[in-house]
Formats: structure tokens, sequence, C-alpha cells
């Protein structure tokens, strides 16, 4: 017998291996690119939260250096208290301010009118200030003309001073107060009446019999 001799090309189409289509390539190429981002991701961030964290330890460390320094700083200086008298003082001179204030508020809103301004007498009573003087009354008449005053005073001389302390005030210079009428109350401090308007007969005759009166 003859021997038979065969060939066969592999490099035919039906033996080579068989070819993915071009959209499970494509879907495997986006699956790895998304793997790798995940992968850069992830490490981008684990790297951030380890920056973070020794920024914050590090914080906390400066903080505590400060507020050791601080309570160092602060066991220097000795420790201050407000005096008692003072404090009282202080009270005292603010209470006297917002009289001043009310008064000037009053007096702005019920005496003040459109065409007459009394706004010095006002001001510069108000820098009046004498200790043991209490003022309850302000009457500003006769278009700025005249001046009336009620209070309570400690004793009669703490009225000569406030009369002499307003003298010395410019809107006050020309007035002369020519009533001046204290009245000894039974309380330690005296009632007191100042005006600058001259008294009128009748009620000067009216004064003069209660005074008798009382002395009856």
């Amino acid at each position: 017998m003859l021997p038979i001799k065969h060939s066969i090309n592999l490099y035919l189409p039906r033996f080579q291996p068989p070819k993915l289509s071009p959209e499970i390539l494509l879907f495997g190429k986006v699956v790895l690119i998304t793997l790798v981002g995940l992968i850069g991701l992830s490490a981008a961030m684990f790297i951030f939260q380890t920056y973070s964290s020794n920024h914050v330890a590090q914080l906390h460390q400066e903080q505590e250096l400060l507020n050791k320094q601080i309570n160092k700083l602060a066991e220097q200086f000795p420790k201050i208290s407000i005096d008692g008298n003072l404090q009282e003082k202080i009270n005292k001179e603010k209470e006297l301010i917002k009289r001043k204030k009310r008064a000037i508020t009053f007096l702005r809103q019920d005496s003040i009118s459109g065409k007459s301004s009394f706004t010095a007498l006002v001001e510069q009573l108000s820098q009046q200030s004498v200790n043991g003087i209490w003022l309850s009354k302000i009457e500003i008449i006769n278009q700025g003309r005249d001046v009336q005053l009620t209070g309570f005073a400690k004793t009669p001389d703490k009225v000569s001073h406030y009369i002499m302390g307003l003298g010395s005030k410019d809107a006050y210079k020309g007035k002369s107060f020519k009533q001046i009428n204290i009245t000894k109350n039974d309380t330690p401090w005296s009632q007191f009446f100042l005006s600058t308007q001259k008294q009128r007969r009748d009620e000067s005759a009216q004064a003069q019999a209660l005074s008798l009166g009382r002395n009856l």
C-alpha cells in the first residue's frame, strides 16, 4: 500500500479561537477602569483621613499647650476684687444719672414747645449735683423766664449750696430765687420749694397765717 499524506491548514478561520464581541470587550474595559478608579479613590481617602487625624491631634496638643500657658499667666496676676464702698458709690452715681435723664426727658416732652427751647436750662440743671439734694418736681414757666424747683434736702445748708451752684451756670445767670421755702418734716429730710417768681401778696398772707397757726 502506498502511504497517504494529509495536510491541514491551521490558519483557516475554523481552527482559530473564537473572538469576543466588541460589546464584551468594551464592558471589560469599563469594569477594569472602574476598579482602578475605586482603588485609587480608596487610597486617596485613606491618605486624607490619616493626614486629618494627625492634624487634629496636633491641634489638640497645641490647644492644651496654650491652655497651660494661659493658666500659668493667670496665676502670676494677683486676684482683684472690687471694693464694696466703691461699688456702692458707682451704683449711686448711676442712679443719679438715671434720675437726671428722666427729668430731661420729662421736660423736653412736656415743657419745651416748638417756638421756645429751654435746652440750656434743662441741661445745666442736670449738671448741678449736690449730695443731699433730691429733686421731685421741676417747672419751667413764663416761656422760660421763671423756674420752680421742689424737692428734699438732707440739711437746710444743702439748699444754699445748690442755689449758689446754679447761679454759676450760664443759663441761670441773672436769675434769682425770690421764693425759698424750707419745711422741716418728721423725716430726716426737709422739703424745699425754690422759685424765681415773686410771691403774690395773697399767697404771702396765707403763708403767714399758716405759720402763725402752727406756732399757736
